[in-house]
């Protein structure tokens, strides 16, 4: 497998990943709320008791709450699969974070993670982000430095 399939394998891994732990909390968090109306409003309620309403409510404000933070922490990944999946000259950085990100979450993001990192920390890996043709283009590790101010 050349090294342009293995990235382009890696940021499909990391869109697939993301979606599957969004999806989830979709369907754990429709169901949770769902479930929770359907027994509050069906449980005894006595007068000094809240409402069911709000208790409810407060469930629906957690899910949103774990929602915005699982979109939150997606957000590495899915540039990661991007700049991977379009040959960008900063995919290497974002890729590693993301990979980093993946590794917390046994046992198919780990293994997400580990091929993200063995990849991104080997030869073969940093060769494929330091030859390539964008790395010319914009200053990559073949071009000299910049020439010193002339007012110091």
């Amino acid at each position: 497998m050349s090294s342009e399939e293995k990235s382009k394998l890696l940021g499909l891994f990391f869109w697939l990943f993301t979606a599957l732990n969004v999806l989830l909390v979709l369907v754990i968090g429709i169901l949770y709320v769902g479930l929770a109306g359907a027994i509050f409003s069906q449980a005894p309620h006595k007068a000094g008791d809240p409402p069911p309403e709000l208790i409810v409510g407060i469930f629906a404000a957690m899910f949103f709450f774990i929602l915005i933070f699982t979109a939150l922490f997606s957000i590495p990944k899915v540039v990661a699969g991007y700049g991977l999946r379009n040959h960008k000259p900063w995919a290497r950085i974002w890729s590693i974070i993301a990979s980093i990100m993946c590794c917390l979450s046994f046992p198919i993001g780990t293994a997400i993670g580990v091929f993200g990192l063995v990849f991104l920390f080997s030869d073969e890996g940093k060769a494929y982000f330091e030859n390539r043709p964008f790395a010319q283009v914009t200053g990559g590790a073949n071009m000299p430095p910049p020439p010193p101010n002339s007012w110091q």
